[in-house]
């Protein structure tokens, strides 16, 4: 499949989910066309076309089958027919695509969906560049892989190179996640982790008032006359460390602001390509913002200073109930990230450093974006996992994945009213021969309700004190709804769903029972905390009983749609209610019933007995 097709399958695909241009509500399900329309369709005739009329003057149908996943309906292809008037014109591509789209929209609209194009173009680029790196690192990935799993290899190794395996798979919902845009072919060689470069960090030295710095900067700093500048600066300076594209996309430097002679410090990229791993100072990354934009041309990858505070304040509060909390123990733990800096309200200069301590380098470390990667021997990740750590029962490896996912989120939202934006990339894994936790970073856009966060401790004063030390006001919710929406949108979709559909598709297990293990496994959760006193009945209506999901809609609050039309203060929490939720009963009435007795029996429980507090024991009678 070519990369234009790929891309316009998948941009066409996320239009329908997001309902863009209002395709879905105002268009029409049919199931036959005219025969002089069909006379200019090349492949086999599907059977429903989405009708849409209302995009000027000419008739567009599109061929589409139903699904169950994130949207009722999608594309068979990246091709439709457009009527006109000798019969119908067969068209393809997302430029065409987009053009219909836009076509009743104002000049302002219909400019976002043209530079939106420019967007496609990146990404069908881009990954033609990923697909050659991959296959420049196959070598270095079967080799590093096979001693990453069966030897103790280093951490650190372990890590980067799960991150790299990660950057060859794309996002599994926005549709252009593959374009870096403000990359040029030459820059992604540099500085992107497909093709895991190493590289060194420039450095400025700023004048000490001008800075605010959260702690004393670490060991791991360059001396100034490392980097080439006069030890005598450090008396007025401090050095700040700024990535070489984010320093080559500066006009200027703000006054007081010296730029040293000489890089230092070796970086590696991870997933996140901003984040750089430290290669002489293993334990230490450093986050520095960078003049790219990924998911949305909004999404420029700054650092705003805030979220320095906010991150650490969640930190805190973090590590502070695992400690506490009896069930949450050996859960989790987080990152130390309590330094960083700033020059004012400049997003392009600051910086965040991470430290992993020894707890977390004695782990396997993978993020979930990983999971559902294609190794070079045709395996998913996921597969290689199981073989380190459950003997090859990839079954057993799914139990604990939800059973340790479900026991964190659902409890720190049920009890302690906090939702994290632990998507993918930010959802890391830490293995060991006979445990599973997960190593959390990078929390400032965490979603808050603040009265159930005083009312979980002892202490309310201290909590509340607490409170007003959150700068971000975006992180307070007013009620259980918006934590449910990023709960559903981020744990429930991205970290299980994504990962279940790449199981399905390599034949894994059948995609019905998947969803219905990870409906009882919610349900036990959500027991075993209302037997424990605390409320599950929002949660539990929520996420089991409601006919559709949120989702979120980010090609449209990222790209499509301007921040005054789609009324969005954030363009990751932009939301609708337009996914068949793969949890309610009547999903598994419609679908599962066909196989569910026999291929649960067979395939789910010979994997061994689902463990106590990680899964529920499946009931069939009930579905059947």
């Amino acid at each position: 499949m070519s990369a234009e097709h790929y891309i316009t399958e998948r941009i066409i695909n996320t239009c329908l989910r997001e309902n863009v241009s209002d395709i879905m509500t105002q268009g029409q399900i049919v199931s036959s066309v005219s025969d002089r329309l069909l006379a200019s369709w090349p492949q086999a005739i599907p059977d429903f076309w989405l009708k849409v009329n209302h995009l000027g003057d000419r008739c567009l149908y599109l061929p589409i089958k139903p699904t169950h996943y994130m949207q009722e309906w999608q594309a068979v292809s990246a091709t439709w027919l457009m009527e006109g008037e000798n019969g119908g014109e067969y068209q393809q591509g997302y430029q065409d695509w987009l053009a219909a789209l836009a076509v009743n929209l104002s000049e302002d609209e219909a400019r976002l969906f043209t530079h939106y194009v420019e967007e496609a173009n990146c990404a069908c680029e881009h990954r033609m560049y990923a697909e050659q790196a991959y296959g420049q690192q196959t070598d270095v990935i079967e080799t590093v892989i096979s001693g990453v799993l069966e030897t103790e290899a280093d951490w650190q190794q372990q890590l980067l190179l799960s991150d790299q395996i990660a950057a060859y798979l794309d996002h599994p919902y926005y549709p252009t996640a593959r374009a870096k845009v403000g990359f040029t072919a030459e820059e992604l060689t540099q500085y992107a982790p497909e093709f895991a470069p190493i590289f060194e960090l420039n450095w400025l030295a700023v004048k000490t008032n001008y800075v605010s710095v959260t702690s004393e900067q670490p060991d791991c700093w360059p001396s100034f006359s490392q980097v080439g500048l006069s030890e005598s600066l450090s008396e007025t300076h401090i050095l700040f460390p700024i990535h070489p594209l984010t320093l080559k996309g500066l006009d200027t430097l703000p006054d007081g602001i010296i730029l040293a002679d000489k890089a230092a410090i070796r970086v590696k990229p991870t997933l996140s390509v901003r984040t750089l791993a430290l290669m002489d100072f293993a334990g230490f990354h450093i986050k520095v913002p960078l003049l790219m934009a990924t998911l949305g041309a909004k999404n420029i990858r700054l650092i705003k200073p805030s979220t320095l505070y906010d991150g650490h304040w969640f930190e805190k509060a973090l590590s502070r109930i695992v400690e506490r909390d009896v069930q949450l123990h050996d859960l989790y733990s987080h990152v130390n990230e309590q330094h960083g800096g700033h020059v004012g309200e400049y997003k392009e200069l600051a910086y965040i450093l991470r430290q992993y301590p020894q707890s977390m380098q004695d782990k396997h470390l993978v993020p979930v974006a990983a999971l559902a990667s294609a190794m070079p021997d045709g395996r998913l990740y996921l597969e290689h996992l199981a073989d380190a750590y459950y003997q090859g029962n990839y079954l057993t490896w799914l139990n604990d994945y939800l059973a340790l996912l479900l026991k964190v989120h659902l409890r720190l939202w049920l009890k302690y009213g906090i939702v994290l934006e632990s998507n993918q990339q930010n959802a890391v894994l830490g293995y060991q021969q006979g445990a599973l936790s997960l190593i959390m970073k990078d929390n400032d856009s965490a979603r808050l309700l603040a009265s159930r966060y005083v009312s979980s401790s002892d202490d309310i004063d201290a909590r509340e004190a607490e409170l007003l030390q959150l700068i971000d006001q975006r992180i307070f919710v007013e009620d259980d709804e918006a934590l449910a929406k990023m709960f559903i949108t981020i744990t429930i979709q991205l970290d299980i769903a994504a990962v279940f559909e790449a199981m399905a598709v390599q034949g894994l297990a059948d995609i019905y029972d998947l969803y219905q293990v990870l409906r009882q496994a919610i349900c036990h959760e959500l027991d075993d905390l209302q037997a424990q006193g605390i409320e599950t009945e929002f949660a539990r209506h929520y996420l089991l009983e409601q006919g559709y999901q949120p989702v979120k809609y980010l090609l449209s609050s990222g790209s499509l749609l301007s921040k005054a039309k789609s009324g969005a203060t954030d363009v990751n929490k932009f939301y609708g209610l337009t996914a068949p939720n793969f949890l309610h009963q009547d999903f598994f009435k419609k679908y599962a019933k066909r196989q569910l007795s026999e291929s649960l029996s067979s395939e789910v429980l010979s994997s061994g007995p689902l463990k106590s507090g990680s899964l529920a024991s499946l009931n069939i009678s009930e579905i059947t």
